[in-house]
């Protein structure tokens, strides 16, 4: 079964990603979306931590009315 990384985009268009608690800022390496966090998701959970990602992406970015967020798949053996 697949996992995931929940990234947001901030509006100054930095990556932060969603570790199940908090968001956590990326460095633009160009290789950001490789990265596993320790905290993934299955596609049953992906709802809710897309709505609790966004929850939080509002509390820290309270300006940002249309947040983006991206499902990223982790290619783990």
């Amino acid at each position: 079964m697949p996992k995931y990384n929940i990234i947001y985009i901030s509006p100054a268009d930095n990556p932060y990603l969603w570790n199940g608690t908090t968001l956590d800022k990326l460095e633009h390496t160009g290789q950001e979306m490789l990265l596993f966090s320790g905290k993934s998701f299955q596609d049953g959970e992906l709802k809710e931590g897309i709505k609790d990602c966004k929850t939080a992406a509002k509390a820290m970015f309270p300006d940002d009315t249309d947040p983006k967020i991206k499902m990223v798949e982790l290619k783990v053996s």
